[in-house]
């Protein structure tokens, strides 16, 4: 009896200190605070619990704040950037639940997203159960047609906003050249996002007149016939570099970095002279006649060969004619080489490294890299204005200048020296149309041209398509801006249409204008030791008339032209 009055006292007593503390349910006093005379006031603050979200988002991440513990998502479908944040309480977890760190998430990759769109708070993250993703990737082509891109056989949409990553900066599809190694990612036949993993640099050769007509090397990336001006693209690493002409060859050993440029001397590489190899080649079809560099050569036996790179042609009556590139590094080596049956015409270029495997990613020539006429339409780049155009490695001009449209992709790269060298892939179709590219104006370069001896060379200009005579000034070059349009020739070899540049000889110079339908001018220009570039801007030429006209002869002495 005593101890039920007790245990229902006890009761009772409990219930009212309750009442008086106020601790009540958790879900009575949220957002709710004490006055002392009014009682309960509603500050307005609700706390969400852990977890809960009113918005969810499938999309790309562009940048992960650590600092600020932010994060940058692109949504492809709105094609709109935003940014949330994340705390103790988001959830993170891998595409197939499992639980990760934010340190993990990384630009590029496809997220589902749960976030209270308020306060722009992730509740949670998680790498999406539905992407799908190449990882550093050669094969691919991102020029289809209908904005597609081929990966190995298959084709993806390629949206415009596709999410374009390079050291952790939004780029374009048109800054990845085929050098370039990317990741790509995706959802169900979309591309969402590529991330370029290894770009390019650039490799450029200097004191290599007597290579002209040779064949350069670099590793097992780019092969193709030295060229004068030449401006390779490469992709960033370290390679030993192989120059052969007429039996002669030699190596040197570079590193590129990316958007930087390599000087390679090749003035005082060591050489080895008269080396030669045996080839055996084993053909099918057994009756195919074969040439080796343009001469027919008979393959019953081991054929001699001078070390270096060498153009095998292959024909048979009913079979595709069939030509390849084959290096001779070793005394003795077995090649062999099968015919397809004929089907459509077609010409097929790759390296063949003594019986190796052919080499079917790398340039080959400049016969392959040259810009030559498939269609009778014109590329023309416009900006930005007076900067060295390279299309596929050859050097085309100064712009504004254009060039002969050939159906396909191709490499243009704008270079100046002092700022940074830039390389854009432009894929061209043929749809009997002229077309115009203005490209953004380059950076400002920070110490980005190099020789292979780590030594800075701050003035890196190209060799000109025209050769002069004299005391070659190698830093600086003669730039002929105007009248735009006009074939320059420099003491009577032709040098390229106008606006167009080439090396600065000390000297006296004869300059001479011509253009269909107009009068041929000259002027006679002296050049000085003086450490400078020259721009000349001459008169626009003179219509012709029907009687003959005799040229005109200008001496322009002393300082350039206004």
């Amino acid at each position: 009896m005593h101890r039920r009055a007790i245990q229902a006292a006890m009761t009772v007593m409990m219930a009212a200190a309750l009442l008086v503390t106020g601790c009540t349910s958790q879900a009575s006093s949220i957002g709710v605070a004490k006055d002392k005379e009014n009682g309960a006031v509603d500050t307005g603050f609700s706390v969400s619990p852990v977890g809960s979200y009113d918005s969810a988002d499938t999309a790309v991440v562009i940048s992960v704040d650590a600092q600020n513990k932010g994060v940058t998502f692109m949504n492809m479908e709105a094609g709109r950037q935003y940014t949330l944040y994340y705390d103790g309480t988001t959830y993170v977890k891998d595409k197939y639940g499992g639980p990760m760190s934010m340190s993990q998430i990384g630009a590029g990759d496809i997220v589902d997203v749960n976030f209270l769109k308020g306060k722009r708070q992730i509740a949670s993250i998680q790498l999406s159960p539905d992407a799908w993703i190449y990882d550093s990737i050669d094969n691919y082509d991102l020029g289809g047609i209908n904005k597609t891109a081929n990966i190995g056989s298959s084709t993806y949409s390629l949206p415009d906003d596709v999410v374009v990553l390079s050291e952790g900066k939004r780029a374009e599809v048109m800054d990845i050249v085929s050098q370039d190694r990317i990741s790509v990612s995706g959802v169900g036949h979309r591309i969402y996002s590529i991330s370029v993993d290894r770009g390019h640099g650039y490799l450029r050769l200097k004191n290599d007149q007597a290579l002209i007509g040779g064949w350069i090397e670099v590793g097992n990336t780019v092969i193709r016939e030295i060229t004068e001006d030449m401006l390779l693209v490469i992709p960033e690493g370290s390679y030993q570099v192989f120059l052969s002409k007429d039996g002669v060859s030699s190596s040197k050993d570079i590193t590129v970095e990316r958007n930087k440029e390599v000087v390679l001397d090749v003035g005082d590489l060591e050489v080895v002279r008269d080396k030669t190899g045996k080839i055996l080649f084993s053909v099918t079809p057994e009756n195919a006649s074969v040439a080796i560099d343009g001469r027919q050569v008979n393959i019953s036996s081991p054929v001699e060969l001078p070390y270096g790179i060498h153009k095998v042609h292959l024909e048979a009556e009913g079979y595709d004619s069939l030509t390849k590139y084959i290096q001779v590094g070793s005394e003795y080596a077995q090649i062999s080489f099968t015919l397809e049956k004929s089907k459509e015409p077609s010409e097929e270029s790759s390296v063949s490294r003594n019986g190796l495997d052919t080499q079917d990613d790398t340039d080959t020539s400049e016969e392959d890299d040259a810009i030559d006429p498939s269609t009778g339409n014109r590329v023309y780049i416009d900006s930005p204005k007076n900067v060295e155009v390279y299309v596929d490695s050859n050097y085309v001009g100064i712009s504004p200048v254009n060039f002969k449209k050939t159906v396909g992709s191709h490499t243009v790269t704008l270079r100046k020296s002092g700022y940074q060298t830039k390389s854009y892939t432009i894929y061209l179709y043929n749809d009997g149309e002229d077309i115009t590219y203005s490209f953004a104006d380059l950076e400002k370069e920070n110490s980005t041209v190099s020789d292979n001896n780590s030594t800075s060379s701050k003035n890196s200009s190209k060799n000109s398509s025209g050769s002069v005579s004299g005391n070659e000034l190698t830093a600086n070059r003669v730039y002929i801006s105007e009248p735009e349009g006009a074939e320059v020739y420099l003491d009577g070899s032709y040098i390229g249409l106008s606006p167009v540049s080439f090396k600065k000889v000390k000297g006296t110079h004869t300059i001479s204008l011509q253009k269909k339908g107009y009068v041929t001018t000259k002027y006679t220009i002296f050049l000085y030791d003086d450490g400078e570039d020259e721009t000349y801007t001459f008169e626009e030429l003179e219509p012709e008339k029907q009687e003959e006209r005799d040229d005109t002869d200008d001496t322009i002495s002393g300082n350039k032209p206004d």
